[in-house]
């Protein structure tokens, strides 16, 4: 049976949340097989200094400190022939011992009113292929699914 749902406050995320956050994110990287090359400082540019990044954070609304559990980085994407700017979650992420407690959908609950809040035109969000909870998450959202985008190529251009 999950666990029950934690007394949760969703906030943009501080200064002092990244430290935890780089944590998460190293956690996340082995997840995913990578490894977080990432430093605290290059953690901030990318998250609160750059004008096109949000970065929410899922905190214990009755911990005694401010203490992240969870986390949802949002990118703004501009669409040249409409205009239009949306907003897609790059990164989602919860701590194993709150996971399935419905800190992920209060992410994207969050990540849904910050986008309306700006006015922006939408929220995507993408799962790995291999990760079929966050997919069977969003689909259990409500969230409609794209077709796939086709192929995808990469090239490593530094290391």
């Amino acid at each position: 049976m999950p666990p029950k749902m934690p007394n949760l406050t969703i906030l943009p995320a501080e200064p002092d949340d990244l430290p935890e956050v780089h944590r998460m994110l190293i956690a996340l990287a082995v997840h995913l097989g990578d490894v977080a090359t990432i430093t605290p400082a290059g953690l901030a540019q990318a998250t609160l200094e750059d004008p096109q990044a949000r970065l929410i954070v899922a905190c214990l609304a009755d911990s005694p400190a401010r203490h992240p559990v969870g986390y949802a980085l949002l990118m703004r994407r501009q669409n040249l022939v409409t205009g239009k700017e949306s907003y897609v979650i790059e990164q989602l992420y919860v701590q194993p011992p709150f996971r399935r407690a419905g800190i992920g959908r209060a992410l994207m609950a969050g990540a849904r009113d910050l986008v309306r809040a700006e006015g922006r035109a939408g929220l995507v969000i993408g799962a790995p292929p291999a990760n079929a909870g966050a997919a069977a998450l969003c689909r259990a959202m409500g969230l409609t699914e794209l077709p796939p985008a086709g192929p995808s190529f990469a090239v490593a251009l530094a290391s």
